[in-house]
């Protein structure tokens, strides 16, 4: 039950994060496009912090479903 609770309350975070990524770009490269016609660029600042944060969570998110399962 702890488990479903942490992973419910994982998911929540790693939506409003992967949001808080796509509103700092353009409504076109959250569709694929390219935003202003850059074609790399390096992540600074919060953006990169946002970056390694969806990183963390996603791992965090794919052992608690692992864990959940496993304890079933």
């Amino acid at each position: 039950m702890l488990l479903n609770i942490l992973q419910i309350a994982i998911s929540l975070i790693l939506i409003v994060v992967v949001l808080l990524q796509v509103k700092g770009s353009g409504f076109g490269a959250a569709l694929g496009g390219m935003s202003g016609g850059s074609v790399y660029r390096t992540k600074r600042g919060l953006e990169r912090t946002l970056f390694q944060a969806t990183i963390l969570l996603v791992l965090a998110f794919i052992l608690v479903s692992f864990l959940s399962v496993s304890q079933q």
